[in-house]
Formats: structure tokens, C-alpha cells, sequence
């Protein structure tokens, strides 16, 4: 957490850092009475997919985000299963943390980045091992179509933040960080 300090992680929905964070009110609104083996999967729900989550715009690589983000949270197991989505309990989190933030475009644009990244790791896996031409060439084609939906996603998770942010692109980490304090002191 060297590129972070707890001041940093004030502005998300939940209050991270709070000692009793299974007992907060806030965790029950979003989510409901989740056990309290699951803190640290909320804490980690939070870091990735909260809109001001200075994860976000300091680490772009989403992989090493999610790593960042386990590590803060205190998550060791199944870390795995948790980044790919397996987790049995993982998108329900992820859906309610996301409805909580009422941003639709927000929501949308967090999954077509996932999805991207989804696709970009099958893209990476090698193409091998056919019985015939015919088997491979169908491979290669499905490779095709990937990277051409990666192209269309691309471009949908850029009018996405063009919705978001518009003409002020180069502003959005102050925009993301912007509070109400903030606003009252201009």
C-alpha cells in the first residue's frame, strides 16, 4: 500500500477502514447481512469497482489492481476464483455494489472492462494441439471474432467515459475525487 494512505479510500461507498465494518450500517443497506468471512471480499468488491477508488486511476492494469486490491483487503485463498469471477459469492456483491452507486453508465462501463479483459486473456492462450487444418483454422477465426469484440468494446468503454467525464478526460481523477466538502469550499 506504499501509493496509498487510508485518506486516499475516504470517498468509497463503504467505509473500508472501519473497525466494525461487519456490524456498519452501510455494508447491510448494500448488501444485506453477508457473514463476516466475506468482509474482505467486500473490502476488495470496493476497491475495484467503486467509482472513486483511487485503484483505479493509479493502477490501469486490471490484473495488478485486483492483486493490489487482495492484498488490502487481506485476501490469501482463492484469490483466483475471486478475480475470474467463480467465487460463489462474488457477483451478487459485485451487482449490489454497483446498483448502490446508482450509475448505470458507471455499471456498464465496469463490466465491458471486465469483459475485456476476459477476452484479452483467451486472445493470449495459445493456439495448438489440432487433429487437422480445419480445426485450427477455426480457432483461428474464433480468435478473430475475439479480437474484433475486443475492438467494439474498446470503443463502447470510451463513450462510456465519455458519458462520464466529457470533455474533461484529462480531469477525471479530480473528478472522481470530488466531494461535496470540496464543492462547498470553491
Amino acid at each position: 500500500m506504499a501509493l496509498f494512505n487510508k485518506e486516499d479510500f475516504s470517498d468509497l461507498a463503504i467505509p473500508i477502514y472501519d473497525s466494525n465494518l461487519a456490524k456498519n450500517s452501510i455494508i447491510k443497506q448494500v448488501f444485506g447481512n453477508p457473514p463476516s468471512s466475506d468482509i474482505p471480499i467486500l473490502i476488495y468488491v470496493a476497491l475495484i469497482y467503486d467509482q472513486k477508488s483511487p485503484l483505479r486511476l493509479k493502477i490501469s492494469n486490471i490484473q495488478e489492481r485486483k492483486e493490489e486490491a487482495a492484498e488490502m483487503a487481506g485476501i490469501k485463498a482463492n484469490k483466483e476464483d475471486i478475480f475470474d469471477l467463480r467465487d460463489n459469492d462474488i457477483l451478487g456483491y459485485i451487482n449490489s455494489y454497483l446498483r448502490h452507486q446508482s450509475s448505470k453508465v458507471w455499471s456498464v462501463l465496469a463490466a465491458n472492462e471486465e469483459v475485456l479483459w476476459q477476452y484479452q486473456q483467451e486472445l493470449l492462450t495459445p493456439i495448438q494441439y489440432f487433429k487437422n487444418d480445419k480445426d485450427k483454422l477455426q480457432a483461428l477465426e474464433i480468435k478473430t471474432k475475439l479480437m474484433q469484440e475486443c475492438d467494439a468494446i474498446i470503443k463502447r468503454i470510451d463513450a462510456y467515459e465519455d458519458k462520464l467525464f466529457g470533455d474533461t478526460k484529462e480531469k477525471k481523477s479530480e473528478i472522481l475525487n470530488l466531494t461535496p466538502e470540496a464543492i462547498a469550499n470553491v
